[in-house]
């Protein structure tokens, strides 16, 4: 969570767009930037890390998942655009990787009507733009943003028993930044850890990601 964050706030090269996509060194939930911390971890298996995304949306249950996080410069027309829209292009461009792999699937047409007495899962069932398998209709994708001064933050995340015939991540990944870069209209250009810009700025964003101040707050 504290690179995602870095990548959005303190990237060496605030004009270019950024994706990265990882995986968890052990098991682990995020929660959304509003949901209450005690109604979460009740839901969680209790030996797994539980942590607040900078990112709306629901709990995600990462134990089984590709995870990736995008950034959208502010200075990008889609950084502007209503976050429906945003939401639509990048889904569309991780479908568009997903088909490429093997893995049929859509974007959900509709919204389903939440019910408002039960806490907000990702997985539970599939919103307007989510990707949803073709056979089955079952949520396979599905994404969080954030909007600040320096452009859009999107957390998304893909369900890995669900996409059971993918069998390298690492193709899919690229599969999914060829898709990305054409859908934005940006050269795609490989990096490293960035030097980042201020000293000690990594050390304090991981930090707020861990403290207790920052994942409990609600």
């Amino acid at each position: 969570m504290a690179l995602d964050w870095l990548l959005l706030e303190s990237f060496p090269e605030p004009q270019a767009v950024r994706l990265r996509y990882y995986g968890w060194a052990q098991p682990a939930y995020t929660l959304g930037y509003g949901q209450k911390w005690d109604e979460a971890r009740a839901l969680c298996d209790q030996a797994a890390e539980l942590i607040r995304r900078p990112t709306g949306g629901g709990l995600v249950d990462h134990r089984q998942d590709w995870t990736y996080a995008l950034v959208i410069p502010a200075s990008h027309p889609l950084a502007q655009a209503r976050a429906c829209e945003s939401y639509k292009v990048v889904h569309e461009a991780l479908s568009a990787a997903l088909n490429a792999v093997g893995v049929k699937n859509h974007l959900q047409a509709e919204c389903s009507t939440p019910d408002k007495n039960k806490f907000s899962i990702c997985f539970r069932q599939p919103e307007r733009f989510d990707l949803v398998r073709s056979d089955n209709n079952q949520k396979i994708a599905g994404a969080a943003q954030r909007r600040t001064r320096k452009g859009l933050l999107l957390q998304g995340t893909v369900n890995q028993p669900l996409a059971g015939i993918v069998t390298d991540w690492m193709e899919f990944g690229n599969q999914f930044a060829h898709r990305l870069g054409g859908a934005l209209n940006v050269e795609l250009k490989p990096w490293n850890q960035p030097s980042w810009p201020e000293p000690n700025v990594k050390a304090e964003a991981v930090f707020k990601f861990i403290a207790k101040e920052w994942n409990h707050r609600r």
